[in-house]
């Protein structure tokens, strides 16, 4: 009995001790199971992913909440977008590398990214692809950080990649204090442009606090009474916003827009240059929200989170995104 009490203890002993780090077989997760309104959200335990070759894993510490998410859920992307049910929303994240797949050499465990996805961030741990992950910027928290993806990457290929907007031209900026219009305002002025933007009156000193020059309360004043002959106008607004636009823009000017299809017969009679909506570019994910990270980390450009929700109330950050009316960028805490 002693000698099974002693091999018995050696046994223990010796035994590998599970790492702190190593993630549960199961993990939290917010699932669409359907589509409609919030009903069809529930915070649920579905299996821990493991990244395949060219994928890393995600430690999820912060995401954030897109337009996109809510339109998934509510099936109006459903013909162009579909998703496999059940799915979990949200493609931006700020975490922790925990584990990396085969082929992926430039990150590690424990390197701390934001990254960009299809889809899966509204949970404890998320997978993406190697070549979409950069470094967080030093001098964001996670929360922040979060909020860069998406957003700042459709404002940076629309105003800086299709755009390619200069020093001294005037920029009309429709939306301005939203996730994607706040960014491109800090943008723009970056460039060295004249900055105007159109919001509600309560955004206006914050939006003159991150370089617009001139601010417009659309629902005071139309935007074409006031505005001539600019150069460019980037609309991330949308319907009738997108359809009054061109009225502004000088002969030869550019209509930039991520919402809906820029209308071609006033683009012609203009000669204005209206690109369709694109998200095409020849860098990878990774590669541009380095050069963002930059911007951030220099002060160039400055992040306004609106709201900040617990993962157990991720289905109510997206009815606030539903509302069209956010300054910045809302969040979802997933470690608190």
């Amino acid at each position: 009995m002693q000698l099974t009490f002693v091999l018995s203890l050696f046994v223990l002993l010796c035994a590998p001790l599970a790492s702190a780090d190593t993630p549960p077989a199961e993990m939290r997760a917010l699932l669409m199971t359907g589509y409609g309104g919030s009903e069809v959200l529930k915070l649920d335990e579905v299996a821990t992913p493991t990244p395949a070759s060219g994928e890393v894993r995600i430690r999820v510490h912060a995401a954030a909440v897109n337009p996109i998410d809510w339109k998934i859920r509510t099936g109006k992307l459903q013909r162009n977008y579909g998703v496999k049910l059940p799915y979990i929303p949200g493609r931006d994240v700020a975490g922790t590398i925990d584990a990396v797949g085969s082929g992926v050499t430039r990150w590690k465990a424990g390197d701390t990214v934001v990254a960009v996805t299809d889809g899966g961030t509204l949970a404890e741990y998320v997978i993406a692809p190697a070549e979409n992950v950069a470094r967080k910027p030093a001098k964001l928290t996670f929360e922040e950080a979060a909020g860069i993806p998406t957003a700042s990457l459709a404002a940076w290929r629309t105003l800086i990649t299709n755009g390619d907007i200069k020093k001294g031209q005037r920029v009309l900026i429709h939306g301005g204090a939203g996730g994607v219009g706040s960014t491109a305002v800090q943008l723009a002025h970056w460039r060295g442009a004249h900055v105007i933007a159109t919001a509600s009156a309560r955004n206006h000193e914050y939006l003159k606090s991150i370089g617009a020059d001139e601010v417009i309360d659309y629902r005071t004043t139309r935007f074409e009474d006031v505005v001539k002959n600019v150069d460019v106008v980037l609309d991330t607004v949308g319907g009738d916003t997108l359809q009054r636009s061109p009225a502004v823009l000088r002969e030869g000017g550019t209509l930039l827009t991520i919402v809906g299809i820029p209308p071609a017969q006033a683009c012609s009679e203009r000669k204005l240059r209206c690109p369709t909506p694109s998200t095409a570019t020849n860098e990878q994910p990774g590669e541009e929200l380095t050069k963002l990270g930059q911007l951030f980390d220099n002060g160039a450009l400055k992040m306004q989170v609106e709201a900040t929700f617990p993962l157990a109330q991720a289905a109510q950050a997206l009815e606030l995104s539903e509302t069209g009316r956010a300054r910045g960028k809302i969040i979802v805490q997933v470690i608190e």
